[in-house]
């Protein structure tokens, strides 16, 4: 698990401006996904650099995002 860990905390300084197409359609069906809900509580596991914790926070009343990789938050 620390070999993992430590990728993506290497990965974390360029994982946003990185081309990644898989990391940009998440994003993409996440918010399709979930548009129309509103939400009092969000527990966003594996929330990395926040590409869906920004938008989330605007669609409930409180939200914790946890990841385990300390670079990537």
């Amino acid at each position: 698990m620390n070999k993992i860990i430590n990728h993506y905390d290497t990965w974390a300084p360029h994982y946003d401006s990185n081309i990644n197409p898989t990391r940009d359609l998440d994003k993409l069906v996440t918010k399709k996904s979930l548009c129309n809900i509103t939400f009092s509580n969000v527990l966003e596991l594996g929330c990395g650099t926040g590409k869906n914790t920004e938008w989330l926070s605007t669609k409930a009343d409180n939200l914790i995002g946890l990841d385990f990789s300390e670079g990537m938050l």
